[in-house]
């Protein structure tokens, strides 16, 4: 249940960095066959990730200490062409971390640490660990994608993303940024098969195949695979969508949109989920919604952008207390890690200067009234490096041992916490 609060957090981080992420580099190497038909385009990143955690007075609940996490992540990423119509993609990394085990689920997961219903294992792993110290290696994408006319296939490990919402995002089942991570530059992938078609110039049709693989052994899992057909047109100014399928643990129907109308931009999504463990077509349990909502406005003083969102999760519990325990229970492989029912995101980033930038974001609980508010800058150090700084603050009630759940608010215990990162590219 700590998981999913600190996982929580990271929404709110990953909301005042978004202004700040970072250029891509130019390639450090290149090369292509006489004909020009085969082609490499290599470039690099290293992320340097560094925060204090501060946790609140609850025995029993929460580590007594202050704590500290540390992250190295050194990427190698390759693209190109195999003839006219392939191209692929390989994303590699080597990190080296030293954590507590929460937060490498949190606000600050790394490349080392994201796990996923979608991912071999065997792709990825450690080779050194040492108490709360350890080394690990993998294959964050691998694709092969052939367009040919209006057709495209892509398989492999990639990116795939069915949400259009900014960070309260239910239709983003694979992978979602909003609930795992500060850093958005770089979603990672997951074992699919997709076939598309733009039927016309403003319409396309896709279906995906996603890997399940099981919680303890890794083995394939239809109950945890996902298949998804999502259709797409463009009419009246607005994107229309509409999916449906199966992802882990649960059959899904729903749809987005988004658009401007004026000044605003407007998005929209949502699905009715229908909870199916095995995958065998019998419901374990009553059918839920999740929705999502939000306008955002850009403004020219100080390239200023705002935004606000509320969603809604018919399952999460109502009331809070302990109730959030037995909610933690019934999350999904893939799920979000939101506990309660409704939620409300404000979030703000503008340009001091044109290499400093400044984000601000709250989200609030509104069933229990607990919430985190994130300050953070970024800075523009060179042309390929960037540097970014900022603290986490949580408030809510909360629990002075564990005997008094009912006290417990979702995001009352989660720490508060002073990250520094920065980014470079060759």
């Amino acid at each position: 249940m700590r998981a999913a609060r600190v996982a929580l957090a990271s929404v709110v981080a990953a909301a005042a960095l978004v202004p700040c992420a970072p250029r891509v580099a130019r390639a450090f190497a290149s090369a292509s066959t006489s004909t020009g038909s085969v082609t490499l385009d290599a470039t690099g990143s290293i992320r340097l990730t560094g925060a204090w955690l501060h946790y609140a007075d609850a025995p029993g609940l929460l580590p007594e200490d202050d704590d500290a996490l540390a992250a190295a992540t050194t990427r190698l990423i390759a693209r190109g062409a195999l003839g006219e119509e392939v191209v692929y993609e390989v994303n590699a990394f080597v990190e080296l971390s030293r954590s507590p085990a929460a937060s490498t689920t949190g606000a600050f997961a790394t490349a080392g640490s994201f796990r996923s219903p979608y991912r071999a294992p065997a792709l990825a792993g450690d080779f050194w660990s040492s108490g709360a110290v350890r080394g690990s290696a993998g294959l964050d994408r691998l694709r092969l994608t052939r367009q040919h006319g209006r057709a495209f296939l892509s398989v492999g490990r990639f990116p795939v993303n069915y949400g259009v919402m900014g960070l309260l995002s239910p239709n983003d089942f694979f992978a979602p940024f909003s609930a795992t991570a500060i850093n958005r530059v770089y979603k990672p992938g997951v074992d699919a098969l997709s076939v598309g078609v733009n039927v016309g110039a403003l319409s396309s049709l896709e279906v995906v195949g996603v890997m399940g693989y099981d919680a303890l052994d890794g083995s394939p899992s239809w109950g945890r695979a996902a298949t998804l057909l999502r259709g797409s047109v463009t009419a009246g100014g607005f994107e229309w969508a509409a999916l449906g399928g199966k992802v882990a643990g649960r059959w899904i129907v729903g749809g987005s949109l988004q658009g401007e109308l004026g000044p605003l931009g407007l998005r929209a999504e949502g699905h009715a989920g229908f909870p199916d463990a095995d995958g065998d077509g019998v419901l374990e349990r009553a059918p839920y919604g999740r929705i999502a909502a939000g306008v955002d406005t850009h403004f020219a003083w100080h390239d200023l952008a705002l935004a606000a969102e509320y969603a809604f999760f018919s399952d999460g519990a109502r009331g809070g207390g302990a109730r959030y325990v037995e909610r933690a229970m019934r999350l999904f492989p893939d799920d979000l890690g939101f506990l309660g029912q409704h939620y409300v995101v404000l979030s703000a980033g503008g340009t001091i200067v044109p290499i400093l930038r400044a984000g601000a974001a709250v989200i609030v609980n509104a069933g229990d009234g607990s919430g985190l508010v994130t300050l953070s800058l970024g800075y523009d150090a060179a042309d390929e490096a960037t540097f970014s700084a900022g603290v986490l603050l949580p408030w809510g009630r909360r629990p002075e041992s564990a005997l008094e759940l009912d006290r417990l608010t979702e995001l009352g215990l989660a720490p508060v916490a002073v990250f520094v990162e920065t980014q470079m590219y060759f």
